[in-house]
C-alpha cells in the first residue's frame, strides 16, 4: 500500500461488505441498485446516515430504508425524492 492508504488502514477480521457495515455510522453508496439490504441496514449504528447515490435505481429506496430504520437520515441521487 502507499503511505496514504497505510495511514488509514486498520487490521480487521471483516471479509464481506455486510461484515464491514456492522456498526457503521454512514453508508455511502455509489455502486448499484439494491445492495443495501434489510440485513445490512439492521446492523448499522444508531441514527445512521445513508447516501444511496446510484441512478436511476439507488442502493436502497428511501421508503424501504425508513421502514427498516426509522432512525436513519437518507439521501439519494434522484431528484424525485426529497433529499
Amino acid at each position: 500500500m502507499n503511505p496514504f492508504k497505510e495511514e488509514l488502514a486498520i487490521h480487521t477480521s471483516s471479509r464481506t461488505f455486510a461484515d464491514a457495515c456492522v456498526g457503521a455510522d454512514v453508508l455511502i453508496g455509489v455502486s448499484g441498485p439494491g445492495i443495501f439490504t434489510d440485513q445490512i441496514l439492521r446492523t448499522l449504528n444508531t441514527d445512521p446516515i445513508i447516501f444511496a447515490m446510484a441512478n436511476p435505481e439507488p442502493e436502497v429506496r428511501p421508503e424501504i430504508a425508513l421502514r427498516v430504520r426509522p432512525d436513519c437520515i437518507i439521501a439519494t441521487g434522484r431528484s424525485d425524492y426529497p433529499n
